[in-house]
């Protein structure tokens, strides 16, 4: 009867993010104009991220609670998951904004790339899907159990958030950016 329950919870997920994509889809074919201070932007996110990886695997780190655990009283370690969890959700609400803003400026992208590829939009596709799920469903652990229980899916999705990250890199690099405007004057079509 659970695992029912579960497949249900995830095919509605699956069903809500697929209709978010379609809608986010929508909305970009109509301002896909970028300009150069997009692609500025996008790089900025993109170091964001890359810089942020080494700290964010430190909030998951079960080194940390085991020595709060054995070096401090309870109401020290019950403050410090506390503050921990709240770290590690503030961390991933913001990841999933980033990402999601990096693969609305991707689909924006897509027309001033010089060699586009279908296959790999696909597979960007899918990947952004499962991300998506992933960390929607690390939102909901991370609510339930704290971040030193969900290590493993905290894991997974750095790791998706990198693949991200490598993939717009290389969509940058292939960007022709004469094709780009400034923000003040909008490419003619």
């Amino acid at each position: 009867m659970t695992g029912l329950i579960v497949i249900l919870l995830l095919g509605t997920l699956v069903l809500i993010s697929g209709a978010r994509l379609l809608v986010q889809w929508a909305r970009t074919r109509h301002a896909a104009v970028v300009s150069i201070e997009d692609y500025s932007g996008a790089r900025a996110v993109l170091d964001s991220l890359v810089t942020e990886t080494a700290a964010v695997k430190r909030i998951f780190a079960r080194d940390d609670v085991e020595f709060i655990s054995q070096n401090a009283a309870p109401e020290v370690k019950v403050f410090f998951v506390s503050e921990r969890k709240v770290l590690a959700i503030r961390w991933l609400r913001m990841t999933q904004k980033q990402v999601r803003e990096l693969m609305d400026l991707h689909l924006k992208l897509a027309s001033y790339t010089y060699e586009p590829s279908p296959r790999s939009e696909m597979k960007l596709t899918v990947n952004y899907l499962c991300f998506i799920l992933a960390s929607k469903g690390l939102l909901v652990l991370l609510w339930l159990f704290g971040p030193f229980e969900v290590v493993r899916i905290a894991a997974y999705t750095v790791r998706v958030a990198e693949y991200f990250c490598s993939v717009f890199s290389l969509r940058l690099e292939k960007i022709d950016p004469v094709n780009l405007g400034s923000a003040r004057q909008p490419r003619s079509v």
